[in-house]
């Protein structure tokens, strides 16, 4: 397959406006609406600037980041511990259980448009390790296996959340239809930016996984590869 139709297929899979689009995640959404705080698309674009674009950019980026190197050395152990520091940081229980169900949707529909990629060998992973397999993860190893860059993984999934948080709000809002896409291209663009500047040359994943090792260093189900765990080293 031409990798413009892998590009384009794999865009499918991620398209809000359907029913099995892999982003279907509330970002809390609905809890602003119900509190009063979403009100216009102006809205949407006030909270994207303040809490999704440091959620989209510190975490989901840098993961995808760090991720690529992971999958392409074939380090089975730190896609899983990326994968479960992911999981750990979202906001509420019902981000956590999306996060989890997001990833499995993705999972499932890749599988379905590309049975000849390895997603055999990312289940047994989540498996051995017990992690959960969330949207970045699956999002990344799908991009590796396709041969796209780690640049373009990460622009495709923030401009997917961006066009889904629209057509979220939108089915809460039922603004004029016109004013969807110029929105779409406000907060793609301002978001692309606010990574752009965030993925500074000193952010290297590296870094990044130092950050959330430190604070999850406590948790060993996280941190401690099999080499490292005293059941071996009784071995």
């Amino acid at each position: 397959m031409q990798k413009g139709n892998r590009l384009l297929n794999y865009a499918l899979l991620l398209d809000p406006s359907l029913p099995v689009g892999g982003f279907t995640r509330s970002y809390g959404l609905k809890e602003l609406f119900r509190n009063g705080r979403l009100t216009c698309l102006q809205d949407l674009e006030h909270y994207a600037r303040t809490d999704l674009h440091p959620q989209f950019t510190s975490l989901d980026g840098m993961a995808i980041k760090s991720l690529y190197i992971a999958v392409q050395q074939n380090d089975g152990w730190r896609i899983a511990l990326i994968d479960k520091m992911l999981h750990a940081q979202r906001s509420s229980l019902q981000h956590m259980k999306e996060s989890r169900l997001s990833g499995q949707r993705l999972l499932k529909l890749a599988k379905a448009l590309y049975p000849w990629l390895e997603f055999d060998r990312l289940e047994a992973i989540l498996i051995q390790y017990n992690a959960i397999g969330t949207l970045a993860t699956v999002h990344t190893w799908i991009n590796v296996s396709l041969g796209n860059d780690v640049e373009q993984a990460i622009h495709g999934y923030l401009a997917a959340a961006v066009s889904f948080c629209v057509e979220d709000a939108s089915k809460l809002l039922h603004p004029p239809y016109e004013e969807k896409n110029p929105v779409i291209q406000r907060m793609t663009n301002e978001l692309l930016d606010a990574w752009k500047q965030f993925n500074a040359p000193e952010s290297e994943p590296t870094a990044f996984q130092r950050r959330l090792l430190h604070r999850h260093w406590s948790s060993s189900y996280i941190t401690q590869p099999p080499y490292m765990s005293s059941n071996h080293q009784r071995g």
